[in-house]
């Protein structure tokens, strides 16, 4: 099939880390939802963010370099991607052939 002009273009496939960070807003979050929730609500609304942890092994460079100064407090070439529900944030940066999560912050917070 033949798509004119425009190429398609090889994704690349990453390996993601998750700095530790990012391991203790997780942990924070489990222990707020675990809070409002119950056990299995809670680990089902983490599967999901993880999950879309684990997308960025396959979709991160589709996200641009931030220019948003509480993107860029975490990392000089931090990039974001929001979660399902939008309440969330995953901030990372990719080097070489690693994504690395730096932090995943509540939505409300990143303004400017």
């Amino acid at each position: 099939m033949q798509f004119g002009t425009a190429t398609l273009r090889k994704m690349k496939n990453y390996r993601v880390r998750v700095s530790r960070k990012a391991w203790n807003d997780i942990e924070d979050l489990a222990d707020f939802l675990l809070t409002v929730k119950d056990f299995e609500s809670a680990r089902r609304y983490l599967d999901t963010m993880m999950a879309e942890v684990q997308s960025l092994a396959l979709f991160a460079d589709l996200y641009r370099i931030s220019t948003m100064a509480d993107i860029l407090k975490y990392h000089l070439k931090a990039r974001r991607m929001a979660s399902h529900n939008r309440r969330w944030v995953y901030i990372f940066h990719i080097e070489d052939d690693t994504v690395i999560v730096d932090r995943i912050r509540p939505s409300k917070i990143i303004t400017k």
